[in-house]
């Protein structure tokens, strides 16, 4: 398995895999290949024998040096339950050793999102703070509410993700 950071060239691949999920929020494909080429360094993907196995996609918020936001992960259905969501967390760390925080939004009802934050927190021995990020009313449809999940601090990893 390969985790490596993106480039624009992924964003493709990376909208097709949101598809297959099944679970996740689909975006436009510009808004994957924008985040492909714009936030490499925080975003990153996990290939098997050249096939896309999954992803994560990040930012530093504005402001916020020591945190890396969490915006989406997800794993193709065949590699599910082998933990590849966890360790693209962690690699993620890894490529950016001066983050402290990892913060997401999540659902209430997306339990696997929240076990896999919540199961971060835990293993790294800190905190997992939750509070609401985004209201229901803050959407144009019906959606649940938001939740932020702030963990940290975490202790700061070296650099072991290859490179482009």
């Amino acid at each position: 398995m390969l985790i490596r950071t993106t480039t624009q060239e992924d964003g493709a691949s990376l909208w097709d895999l949101v598809k297959v999920t099944g679970t996740l929020e689909l975006n436009t494909s510009y808004c994957y290949a924008l985040m492909s080429k714009l936030f490499s360094q925080t975003c990153l993907v996990a290939e098997c024998d050249g096939q896309l196995a999954g992803f994560v996609m990040a930012f530093q918020p504005p402001e916020q040096e020591d945190t890396i936001f969490v915006w989406q992960v997800g794993v193709h259905p065949a590699y599910r339950g082998q933990g590849l969501a966890t360790r693209l967390i962690k690699a993620l760390f890894e490529a950016n050793p001066e983050k402290t925080y990892l913060e997401a939004s999540v659902t209430p009802s997306n339990a696997a999102s929240l076990a896999l934050f919540r199961g971060y927190a835990r293993r790294n021995k800190t905190q997992c703070e939750e509070g609401t990020f985004l209201p229901s009313h803050c959407f144009p449809k019906q959606h649940e509410e938001e939740k932020l999940l702030r963990v940290g601090p975490l202790q700061r990893q070296p650099a072991l993700v290859g490179g482009r």
